[in-house]
């Protein structure tokens, strides 16, 4: 290769070089530019937004203080409901008996085919016009009968039916009655727990 020719092939590599250092300069040069000026727009929207007392920072942080007010406010909402009404997903026997006692100042605790019920029922409920009336539970007809049996052996001593409560003490099942009724004391019995709170006059 000659000389002449070797110059000819190093000036065209020296110029393809120079154009492409202007070309790639020229770009960086714009991109600079261009970073610069998004840099420049970011720093005057902070000033002006702390200027008007406002930060993008205090806007999350407010955000997030008032979705957890939220949830604070959900929960103690939450918890006020259950603690004024159990769960309805969890039956308590307690709760159920105390629930049942509030029906009324006296409760008959009966079952439907026990000829010791009926006879109490008819004496307390026929016999005598109570005010006011007497609740009565038939446990073979309750979905927790046997539960609120046991439960009343435990708060009474007495399992059997009918077990005849007045403001929540029993006053025993069908003989107990009868014989209190045939004494003349029924009355003085039931007025003796329940007070002004019951109204119990003979039919």
């Amino acid at each position: 290769m000659t000389a002449a020719r070797r110059v000819k092939l190093l000036g065209i590599a020296a110029f393809t070089l120079i154009i492409i250092f202007l070309f790639y300069g020229s770009q960086t040069r714009t991109e600079r530019r261009i970073a610069q000026q998004f840099h420049n727009e970011e720093r005057h929207r902070h000033k002006e937004a702390v200027k008007n007392g406002y930060d993008e920072e205090d806007e999350v942080l407010e955000k997030q203080l008032k979705s957890q007010r939220l949830k604070d406010a959900e929960l103690a909402a939450k918890e006020k409901a259950n603690a004024k009404a159990p769960n309805p997903g969890v039956w308590d026997v307690a709760t159920e008996l105390d629930s049942i006692l509030k029906r009324s100042p006296i409760i008959i605790f009966s079952k439907s085919y026990c000829p010791y019920s009926k006879a109490a029922k008819r004496l307390l409920l026929d016999k005598y016009t109570i005010t006011p009336a007497p609740f009565v539970v038939e446990l073979d007809e309750h979905q927790h009968g046997s539960e609120i049996q046991d439960e009343l052996q435990r708060q009474t001593g007495r399992r059997t039916v009918p077990n005849i409560l007045v403001l929540g003490k029993s006053i025993g099942g069908s003989d107990d009655i009868a014989a209190l009724e045939s004494d003349g004391q029924l009355v003085d019995k039931v007025k003796g727990l329940a007070g002004k709170r019951v109204e119990m006059v003979k039919t």
